[in-house]
């Protein structure tokens, strides 16, 4: 690949805006400044830009351990976009992977892969989600058996069965398979609970780990096989 079409697939601009960029001598290939817009490159290059690393992959899925008071979109709303959190490197490349209130904190990827961003927030694809949930009030036993009945929540939605843990009276861990609108929030608002803190823990098999609130960083090779795996996606075809 020729390597300002490289750059711009990164999202730092047109084709002609990121030849200037190695005219102006910015971008090193390997250890050397490079002035040759039209060099070839492979997956095995080292590219920095101003001295830092342009991963040289073929899709880039970012873990954010998302803090309050946030909005999950791409610009900034009634509160400031999760965008200003991530690496500016990667900030025109990637794409949220569903979305979490604003006064919802926890676990949320990123990523430039189109086809694993829809089948993880598909409905279908039943991929796990467990959060840590705070209410208002006490929470009761019998909850553990209706949460796997399945619950009717509203404007015809009814949720596949979910799995609630009580960790105390106000705590409890909950883990649903679709990802319905506001679903733990209705899920709990049906038994006339108020959700008054919620925190995603896990998606699928990414865990938020000791990841420190408003951090991200990019998923190991491990990590990201495995979201391929849960979403049926072969390697081969991501390449």
């Amino acid at each position: 690949m020729r390597l300002d079409r490289f750059l711009s697939l990164q999202g730092f601009g047109s084709r002609k805006s990121t030849k200037k960029l190695v005219r102006d001598l910015r971008i090193k290939v390997n250890g050397v400044v490079v002035n040759h817009y039209d060099m070839e490159i492979n997956g095995k290059d080292r590219i920095l830009l101003d001295g830092k690393e342009i991963p040289n992959l073929p899709y880039v899925t970012i873990l954010m351990n998302k803090p309050a008071n946030y909005m999950c979109s791409l610009i900034d709303e009634a509160y400031p976009s999760v965008m200003n959190l991530i690496d500016p490197l990667y900030q025109k490349r990637v794409r949220i992977v569903g979305r979490l209130d604003a006064d919802t904190t926890g676990l949320l990827l990123f990523t430039d892969n189109g086809i694993l961003n829809s089948r993880l927030t598909n409905p279908k694809s039943k991929i796990n989600k467990t959060y840590q949930v705070k209410v208002n009030h006490i929470l009761k036993p019998t909850l553990v058996e209706e949460f796997a009945k399945g619950v009717d929540i509203g404007q015809g939605d009814i949720t596949a069965p979910a799995e609630i843990v009580i960790k105390d009276e106000y705590d409890a861990l909950v883990t649903v398979h679709e990802g319905k609108y506001h679903e733990i929030k209705r899920l709990f608002g049906h038994f006339s609970y108020d959700v008054i803190q919620l925190k995603r823990l896990a998606l699928g098999p990414i865990s938020l780990g000791d990841l420190k609130e408003g951090e991200s960083r990019l998923v190991t090779e491990e990590e990201y096989d495995s979201l391929l795996a849960c979403t049926h996606l072969e390697k081969k075809e991501q390449l």
